[in-house]
């Protein structure tokens, strides 16, 4: 899971993190809090109140997709893949 939010407000989501980078980018950006359930060394929500550009978020969304395709097996990595050719 690279992500995870409330489908029917989306008023916030949850996002993967980079541990060693968790802290100066919830210093840097008010939108990004620690996450209510989930590890707070990993993980950060993100309230989506304007104030973070779009093209941030989209990269925010990328480095938590890339963490955890990082976490799998080869086998499984070759099945996404062969997934985002079809």
């Amino acid at each position: 899971m690279f992500t995870a939010a409330e489908i029917n407000t989306f008023e916030s989501f949850s996002k993967n993190c980079v541990p060693e980078t968790i802290e100066d980018l919830r210093a840097e950006y008010i939108a990004l809090e620690e996450p209510s359930f989930l590890s707070k060394k990993h993980w950060s929500r993100v309230v989506m109140n304007g104030s973070v550009l779009d093209k941030i978020l989209y990269k925010w969304l990328g480095i938590s997709y890339h963490l955890d395709v990082a976490k799998l097996t080869r086998n499984e990595k070759l099945e996404l893949q062969q997934c985002k050719d079809d």
